[in-house]
């Protein structure tokens, strides 16, 4: 199984922006419920979509001014990045199939 790998501020650069495939950054808090929650289905997407997406995480807590840098107000927020530009975001985490819907054009082809 992926991992969902945490990444710190002086990590996201490079990352994140610097990431040859996208990036799906899930901003979350240690004590936000819904993030607990989601954490299942984040490795679910990581492990699916390992040859086309990476996913990480950014405790926001930890890393402040990278929530206050993409302007994150609720948890879990997800936000994905292609060559290094926010392209895409959302707050929660519905249903896998649902999710991977919202951001599937982003994505290369398998």
């Amino acid at each position: 199984m992926k991992s969902v790998f945490a990444v710190s501020t002086e990590s996201f650069a490079e990352t994140v922006l610097g990431a040859g495939k996208p990036v799906l950054v899930v901003f979350s808090a240690p004590w936000c419920g819904p993030c607990r929650r989601a954490t299942p289905r984040l490795r679910q997407i990581a492990d699916e979509l390992s040859d086309r997406l990476v996913v990480v995480s950014v405790n926001v807590e930890e890393h402040p001014e990278l929530a206050e840098r993409y302007r994150v107000r609720a948890f879990p927020t997800l936000g994905l990045f292609v060559d290094g530009r926010l392209v895409h975001h959302s707050v929660g985490v519905d249903p896998v199939p649902e999710f991977l819907d919202e951001f599937e054009d982003y994505l290369p082809d398998r």
